[in-house]
């Protein structure tokens, strides 16, 4: 069985029909391509609630609280903020990781936690998408870890309890395997 159908068998997801989404757009819109695993996990579940917390994203999604595209620009407006008024800070006292600084490297948010955290890729744009790290910020941009593997394979192992996360860690507690589609 793939990742996929993992996640699938896990959360009880039944097979998701709904208009194609137009990837090439939303890699426009977000100014990176989407890896392809993404792809493939939006098409078989659409957007939706994880648990009681965690929200898969679906690029013009049409409840827009699901809409990859526009939660990731409001996102990206608000780290902008905190990155600039951080800037005549001391070092130690900024909270943009330094990987942020290199040339065309940048976070594209594809799920979030009401509880305040992120889930990003580290968009690298001379790399294969499907080579890039996972990002996962706390809330206002404190504190932030970095995972490998695809954002399918990074979901299978939390819900599986074999990534440790500070802050995700409890998607591993069968009462978060579940998914609710958006209506």
């Amino acid at each position: 069985m793939s990742d996929l159908d993992d996640i699938r068998d896990l959360l009880g997801v039944q097979p998701y029909r709904s208009t194609p989404t137009d990837w090439e757009a939303a890699s426009q819109a977000l100014g990176a391509s989407i890896p392809s695993d993404f792809r493939a996990l939006v098409n078989a579940l659409g957007p939706g609630l994880i648990g009681n917390d965690t929200v898969l994203l679906q690029p013009y999604a049409t409840d827009k609280n699901y809409d990859q595209v526009l939660i990731h620009q409001e996102r990206m407006r608000g780290l902008e903020i905190i990155w600039e008024d951080e800037e005549d800070d001391d070092p130690e006292d900024q909270t943009k990781p330094l990987i942020f600084n290199e040339p065309g490297v940048r976070p594209v948010l594809w799920a979030y936690s009401s509880l305040g955290y992120y889930l990003h890729w580290v968009a690298r744009p001379d790399n294969d998408p499907a080579s890039w790290q996972i990002a996962l910020e706390s809330a206002r941009g404190q504190d932030w870890e970095f995972h490998a593997g695809t954002a399918t394979s990074f979901l299978l192992r939390l819900l599986r309890g074999q990534e440790p996360s500070k802050y995700l860690g409890y998607l591993q507690n069968a009462e978060q395997h579940s998914f609710t589609p958006a209506r």
